[in-house]
């Protein structure tokens, strides 16, 4: 059998309404511990009599089912099963009793009490009741006593009243010309206001029409005496609108009005910016005392800040006040005004009663109002601006951007931002608080721009002052030209990446930390954060792009064309965006995301894995993970570009040298002294094949790996493998082998007795099967994708100057002693370059097709020499 697991008690109704203070009485029972195998409870919709738990449970059919359905043993089980039920319910009921032991002595007490209060209380109820009759009768008595009198005073009240009117009126005059003897002429205005309508509306009557003509005849003075208050030189810009509030109740022309407002309200303010401007810089230092801040000022910041807030004070104020009141006047339905006090010269000679406040308003003609309204707009609009070129001076960033205080500004911002929030009718004529937001977010994005883009401007001129050093700077050795350089590429890459991860992330941290209201808002916090993220990822491709112009053949910046910078200017270049992309961007973005998104709100549990160029892993949060990703890729593409252009340059550079060498004009000067056939190289490639060994240190200083950079230098002389497999001993390793009459041979097979008019078929065959032979050949990118190493890039570079060397021969004609000396040196490059070359077919491929050039472009019969 179950129990409840919680039985309330509570008080009854009597006793409730009775004791509010008493609260209800909860029992608490111990757990359930029996299983229900069945539906309990009576209102259960399946009526089980087996069930134990049911109401309808019938204890001798349930002993019939068990003694005819059940073995002995299952019967003695069931029984010791029952008995261990009994006894824990027996336990619970225990529990029960005693966990509820101090609730039950509670509750009794409690209904004691409130069985006590109520008796007292039913016999204070009806003594309350008494008194209320009672009082409901004296207050019947005097209200039928004083009834038949209450209209009678009701009508002396009235007339009462209509006598001192009538008396106001026939004293106005007199009043009048008090109030402007006393030039109070807020207070006469405020008389004549009130019984205008009436003398206008008994005006036929004569007593009322000669009370009319003086009050108009003293309210034309007052006006007089107005006007000129108001276009007084020291007539400040709420005496201004006082009298305009004055002269609008005396029902002056609008437009007129309107006119004379702006344009006196203009030179005021105009005179008032100058003034504030000027004295600014002579504020005293404790102007901010009579204040409240909400935070402290230091001693750096504390001049700006009293400038912005004086100007706000004694000039933003001014204008909005003006913009109130202009725009309630004349350009909306009637609204409140501020109280009217007088402009007379002493104050103290006003009326003490000043607290009337009118609605005023004039009414224009909708073309008329829309002049009036583009008119007021530009003044405001032109006024404000200039307000705001004060403030962007307030903000301007320091020369060294390094020296910058960000809580200086941001306090300035924070104080713009309240003072925008505070200048309602600024905001809803001319949108005054989202032009606020946009010197916010103007400065929000300049300090981005200031701390990168002078990252940016001083990397460039790092690279214009090396270049500059590397045309002019006389080193001693290669050794220490090499040294140079790579002091300049890991001092440069140290520079930039201590520069963004300490100089610009302290600066931006202390931007996010500074405890302003303007930065208490997190989505304030994020808008400013993307901000600088979109600047640092501007940064970046800002960095590349300047390279790539830096190093591109068509006008280089910032050098002038005429005077590129050095090749090896192009190499550092890609050697360092290679590194950017591979370590150093991962890097400063970890840094970035560390200090700036998963230190703020545990929001590194949004952080997402980003893995360096050398697969170390990085957990950077999502906002910059994209970002990574991308400037990465373009880093490592654009170091391919560079990397391109630079083997293009190295690769043109030196392939001048050989350009002219073969022409029958150098051939005669050249070898003169020749008696039958060449025996030496000529003499260019020694200076070819010396700088090329200084291109190849270039590139091992900064592209080689530490094996390469710890080794000596190999012998110039030394030979191929003689490997059996190897393309270059298929036939002879010190020939060359000329592709033509579709085979192997060399220069020494071809024919010698070959008479100088052959059949012209032999010839155009010998063509024929020379391009068969390159149809056939590797396809040879020259100016194509350059493998990032050494190999790779000294091999771009000999492509390009055996392809130099091939369209040199191919545009000459040869003699038969120019061939024999394209032989040799040949044999001598093949022989020098096949250090540089991991694929020999390369290298045989194209002085094969320097071979069949030479071979079609000789004049006479070709003499190969002998295989000596």
């Amino acid at each position: 059998m179950t129990t409840p697991q919680q039985v309330p008690t509570s008080p009854s109704k009597s006793s409730a309404s009775t004791s509010k203070s008493m609260k209800p009485i909860t029992l608490t029972l111990p757990r359930k511990s029996r299983t229900k195998s069945h539906g309990i409870g009576t209102g259960g919709k399946n009526s089980d009599p087996l069930d134990i738990d049911n109401s309808a449970f019938e204890a001798e059919h349930y002993c019939n089912v068990l003694l005819t359905e059940k073995h002995l043993s299952e019967l003695i089980q069931r029984d010791n099963d029952l008995s261990t039920e009994i006894r824990q319910l027996d336990g619970d009921m225990k529990t029960l009793v005693y966990e509820n032991y101090n609730k039950f002595i509670s509750a009794t007490d409690t209904i004691r009490k409130m069985k006590s209060n109520v008796e007292s209380m039913e016999s204070e109820m009806d003594q309350l009741s008494k008194s209320i009759s009672n009082i409901s009768n004296v207050t019947s008595l005097v209200n039928d006593a004083l009834g038949p009198k209450r209209e009678k005073i009701r009508q002396l009240t009235g007339v009462h009243d209509l006598l001192k009117k009538i008396q106001f009126i026939f004293e106005l005059p007199t009043r009048l010309k008090l109030c402007l003897d006393q030039e109070s002429y807020a207070q006469a205005v405020r008389y004549y206001a009130k019984t205008s309508r009436l003398l206008e509306h008994y005006r036929s009557l004569s007593v009322f029409s000669s009370i009319e003509s003086e009050c108009k005849e003293i309210i034309d003075k007052v006006s007089k005496k107005i006007r000129e208050n108001m276009t007084s030189e020291n007539a400040t810009g709420s005496e201004i609108t006082d009298c305009i509030v004055l002269l609008i109740s005396l029902k002056e022309p609008p437009q007129q009005l309107a006119k004379e407002y702006l344009d006196l309200q203009e030179t005021f303010l105009s005179k008032l910016l100058v003034a504030t401007i000027d004295e600014m810089p002579k504020i005293p230092a404790d102007y901010l005392l009579k204040s409240s801040e909400d935070y402290q000022l230091t001693t750096s910041d504390e001049r700006a800040i009293i400038e912005l807030t004086y100007l706000n004070e004694k000039f933003l104020k001014e204008l909005n006040k003006f913009v109130e009141s202009f725009n309630g006047f004349f350009l909306q339905p009637p609204k409140e005004c501020r109280d009217t006090k007088s402009p007379g010269k002493s104050p103290a000679k006003s009326p003490k009663n000043n607290d009337l406040i009118r609605y005023v308003s004039t009414t224009l003609d909708v073309e008329v109002k829309e002049l009036v309204r583009k008119e007021f707009l530009e003044f405001i609009g032109a006024i404000t601006s200039e307000y705001l070129t004060i403030v962007d001076g307030l903000l301007e960033f320091p020369n060294n951007i390094l020296d910058f205080k960000p809580e200086t500004h941001i306090k300035l911002l924070n104080k713009l931002n309240f003072a925008a929030l505070s200048c309602a009718s600024l905001s809803s004529v001319i949108k005054f608080d989202e032009r606020i937001k946009e010197v916010i977010s103007t400065w929000e994005t300049g300090i981005g721009k200031r701390l990168f883009g002078n990252a940016e401007k001083e990397l460039i001129e790092k690279f214009v002052e090396f270049s500059e050093k590397q045309k002019t700077k006389v080193f001693s050795s290669s050794q220490q030209r090499f040294k140079y350089v790579q002091t300049f590429v890991l001092d440069t890459e140290t520079w930039l990446t201590t520069y963004l991860t300490k100089d610009c992330l302290r600066i931006i941290e202390e931007c996010v930390k500074t405890e302003v209201p303007m930065f208490e808002n997190k989505d304030d916090v994020e808008k400013f954060l993307k901000k600088i993220q979109a600047e640092f990822r501007e940064f970046w491709y800002s960095i590349i792009n300047s390279m790539m112009k830096y190093v591109s053949p068509i006008n280089p910046y910032p050098i002038n064309p005429q005077d590129p910078p050095p090749p090896i200017t192009s190499l550092i270049m890609s050697r360092m965006l290679l590194d950017f992309g591979e370590i150093i961007v991962t890097q400063v973005y970890t840094s970035f995301s560390d200090r700036l998104y998963t230190s703020r709100d545990n929001r590194n549990r949004f952080a997402v894995d980003v893995y360096g160029g050398y697969g170390e892993r990085h957990a950077i949060s999502k906002e910059l993970a994209q970002d990574v990703r991308e400037i990465v890729g373009v880093c490592k593409d654009i170091a391919q570009r560079i990397l391109e252009r630079y083997v293009e340059i190295v690769g043109n550079r030196i392939s001048m040298n050989i350009r002219g060498i073969y022409t029958m004009k150098s051939s005669i000067t050249n070898l003169t002294d020749v008696p039958s056939r060449p025996t030496s190289v000529s003499k260019i490639w020694n200076v070819i094949i010396t700088e090329l060994t200084l291109i190849e240190k270039e590139v091992v200083m900064l592209y080689g790996t530490e094996e390469e950079n710890n080794l000596d230098d190999q012998d110039s002389n030394s030979l191929p493998s003689t490997d059996q497999n190897s393309t270059a001993n298929q036939d002879n390793s010190n020939t060359i082998r000329a592709p033509y009459a579709h085979s192997n041979s060399s220069y020494s097979s071809i024919n010698s007795n070959r008479p100088k008019s052959s059949n012209p078929f032999f010839a155009s065959f010998t063509h024929l099967t020379s391009h068969i032979d390159k149809l056939f050949s590797d396809r040879i990118e020259i100016f194509g994708i350059v493998e990032i190493g050494k190999p790779g890039i000294i091999m771009g570079v000999i492509k390009i100057l055996l392809k130099a060397w091939i369209e040199t021969v191919r545009m000459q004609t040869l003699t038969n002693k120019i061939f024999q000396q394209i032989q040799v040196d040949s044999e001598f490059v093949r022989l020098k370059l096949w250090k540089y070359i991991e694929d020999e077919r390369i290298l045989n491929t194209m002085l094969q097709e320097l071979a069949s050039s030479a071979f079609r472009r000789c004049a006479e019969d070709p003499l190969p020499l002998e295989n000596t």
